[in-house]
């Protein structure tokens, strides 16, 4: 299944022509999650932050540094919860190098900077769960076409010798690999895809005792197309593809057990708008979205089961206002509705099922951004702060329920 999508990556980069044209796509080099967030978790934005799935962004915000100060954990807490950093550093005309260090906590999603997306590691006791994820990235330019590749490793061990006795032995890693294109294709089309392979696995071997192994393969597809409908409309197309299977082989006293892991798959179709005049930024559009899960089955125990996720229509709506040359504001919306079907056991061989309706997150957000020369501060605000009114002054909460900060250097 891998050796496909490598092959079609790989064809689908040889059949587009390069040539010697510029194109610049970022108008400017800010934003980051935070920005995303306030505007409605918008998928139909361009953001820095999109080079956590796309490396071949990289091109575009060379000379800079970014990452979150993330949300807070605890009142006047010493740390956030979601904390990266990043840099992306132009090297040669065409050549861009740069780097990631995420933590367990990081936000994106579908990227190989997110560690153990599916928590198979936590499977095998003793396993030191996987932390300080490093990416390394790298895009090159041709005219109007950029590529970006992307390599991530995180590891830990827990051994233990004795001086008298058997070595136990566990470990846990993760290793990623992602691809991307971006460019034009012919007049007024803009091409962003990202592939993305993350190789997430553990191992246990007790004192003694026989080595069971966990592992976990995720495959990961998101393109969008940004069309010119006229100079300040377009209309931004957006698909992704997740895929998840794994084994497990688990000694249980007896002997190894052989056995697949639940396979997850998500499918993510999505019809945006940009609409752009001066200092005003509207994008938004409604999704669907599928998501499946299957348990396999068990010999003389249990049918194989599945339970999925349809959310149609999801919507995801942002507007961006530059107020000053120095203070943007932001709004977001956020409304789903769905359904969702989940099988239990009745007997080994048969199932029972329930169909109910879903409400996903639903709501609005608020967002401010901070532009000080090349110094970029962007915020969700807490909504609460509003809502409390002269009581601010009597403190008690936080401001910002998020935070993103970037700087850059032209």
């Amino acid at each position: 299944m891998l050796k496909k999508y490598f092959c079609a990556c790989i064809l689908f980069f040889f059949i587009i022509s390069l040539n010697n044209l510029h194109s610049q796509t970022v108008k400017e080099k800010t934003g980051g999650f935070a920005r995303l967030q306030a505007m409605g978790s918008n998928p139909y934005l361009i953001d820095p932050f999109m080079m956590t799935l796309n490396p071949a962004w990289g091109a575009e915000y060379d000379n800079f540094i970014f990452g979150d100060l993330g949300s807070t954990q605890t009142p006047f807490g010493n740390d956030g919860a979601g904390q990266f950093i990043g840099a992306n550093f132009r090297v040669s005309p065409r050549l861009t190098v740069g780097a990631l260090l995420t933590r367990n906590d990081f936000n994106g999603q579908f990227a190989i900077a997110n560690l153990d997306p599916g928590g198979v590691t936590g499977m095998l006791n003793g396993v030191i769960p996987l932390n300080n994820n490093v990416e390394l990235m790298a895009s090159y330019q041709n005219g109007i076409h950029k590529f970006g590749f992307g390599f991530a490793f995180a590891g830990t061990t827990n051994d233990y010798n004795p001086a008298n006795g058997n070595k136990s032995e566990t470990s846990a890693s993760q290793i990623g690999f992602n691809f991307g294109y971006l460019g034009k294709m012919g007049s007024g089309l803009l091409l962003d895809v990202g592939v993305s392979i993350s190789l997430p696995s553990a191992s246990s071997k007790p004192a003694g005792g026989t080595e069971s192994s966990v592992s976990q393969t995720n495959l990961g597809l998101n393109a969008r197309a940004f069309y010119d409908l006229s100079p300040k409309f377009k209309v931004v197309p957006a698909f992704t593809f997740v895929s998840a299977t794994g084994s497990a082989e688990i000694d249980n006293g007896t002997g190894t057990t052989e056995s697949d892991l639940p396979s997850t798959s998500i499918i993510i179709l999505g019809a945006g708008l940009m609409y752009e005049s001066g200092d005003f930024l509207f994008a938004g559009g409604p999704s669907f979205v599928s998501l499946s899960n299957t348990q396999p089955s068990v010999e003389g125990a249990s049918p194989e089961l599945t339970s999925s996720t349809t959310l149609f229509p999801a919507w995801n709506i942002g507007a961006e206002w530059g107020m000053l040359d120095w203070l943007y504001a932001r709004f977001g919306y956020i409304s789903i509705t769905g359904s969702t079907s989940t099988e239990s056991i009745a007997t080994s061989t048969t199932v029972n099922e329930s169909v109910t309706t879903l409400y996903g997150p639903t709501g609005a957000f608020i967002g401010l951004g901070l532009k000080l020369g090349n110094l970029s501060l962007d915020g969700t605000v807490n909504s609460d702060v509003l809502r409390q009114g002269l009581n601010n002054l009597a403190g008690g909460g936080a401001t910002f329920a998020y935070l993103s900060l970037s700087i850059h250097f032209d």
